[in-house]
C-alpha cells in the first residue's frame, strides 16, 4: 500500500501499490492504495488496476476493484464490469474533490487470494 507523492512542480501526484497477494487465510479484500487527504485542490485522477493472470470466469475465482471515496463506495466492478480485453483492464477516470480520503481496494474471493495484483494512480490537480 502506498500513499501520495507529489511530484516535482506540485501540479500533479501519483501513488502505486506494488504487487500484492496473499493466501488461502487472506481477507475478502486487499487495500492497494490509501490517500488519507489528497490535498487542497480539486483532482482529476486515473486509476490502473492490474493482475498477474487473466481474471477466471469462474464464481469462486473474480476478483473485482472497489474505489471508495471520504468511505463512499464510488466504484465497486468484478471482472465483466472493467475487464476491457484480453489485454487488461480498464483504467478509471474520476473526479476527487479537495481534501478527500481516497482508498483503492482488491476484491478478493477464496478462490484468487493468491493472484497477485496491483494499481498505479496518478492525480492532475485542477
Amino acid at each position: 500500500m502506498s500513499a501520495m507523492t507529489m511530484l516535482s512542480k506540485g501540479d500533479k501526484y501519483y501513488s502505486y501499490s506494488g504487487e500484492l497477494f496473499g493466501d488461502v487465510s487472506a481477507p475478502a479484500s486487499i487495500q492497494m492504495i490509501f490517500i488519507p487527504n489528497t490535498g487542497l485542490k480539486d483532482s482529476y485522477v486515473e486509476i490502473m488496476p492490474s493482475y498477474g493472470k487473466d481474471i477466471s470466469d469462474a464464481n469462486n475465482a473474480q476478483l473485482g476493484i472497489q474505489i471508495k471515496l471520504d468511505d463512499v463506495v464510488i466504484v465497486n466492478a468484478q471482472r465483466t464490469a472493467f475487464y476491457e480485453t484480453m489485454y487488461g483492464p480498464n483504467s478509471f477516470k474520476l473526479f476527487i474533490p479537495r481534501q478527500s480520503k481516497l482508498e483503492v481496494i482488491s476484491l478478493n474471493t477464496s478462490g484468487n487470494n493468491t493472484q497477485i495484483r496491483s494499481c498505479n494512480l496518478i492525480g492532475y490537480y485542477l
